[in-house]
């Protein structure tokens, strides 16, 4: 009789583990939950991060365009023969004719 109590015994230790043990894993399971849910937290936050960084860079990219380069709309209107300059806009320019004032808003 004595094996069957020692058994009744060892179950009782054994229970009292698992219990221990489902409790642990019930710890580490929030704390995994909780790792998981701030991790997707962090990638939604650095992929909006990543898409704001995206647009300032184009934006960089737009004001470190050159401004040297005329307009090629106002070089068609100026070889086409016409003025460009505030004086004269849409005028005929004369034969051989440059006006200064055209070439200065061309070139600046």
């Amino acid at each position: 009789m004595a094996d069957k109590y020692d058994v009744f015994d060892q179950l009782g230790e054994l229970e009292n583990t698992l219990n221990t043990t489902l409790t642990q894993i019930s710890g580490i399971r929030q704390v995994l939950e909780a790792s998981m849910t701030e991790n997707a937290t962090l990638r939604m936050e650095l992929e909006k991060l990543r898409d704001r960084l995206a647009e300032f860079e184009k934006k960089e990219v737009k004001k470190e365009t050159p401004k040297d380069q005329p307009n090629p709309n106002l070089i068609q209107i100026f070889n086409e023969g016409f003025h460009i300059c505030h004086l004269h806009y849409a005028e005929r320019l004369a034969e051989g004719e440059s006006c200064l004032d055209c070439l200065e808003l061309l070139y600046r």
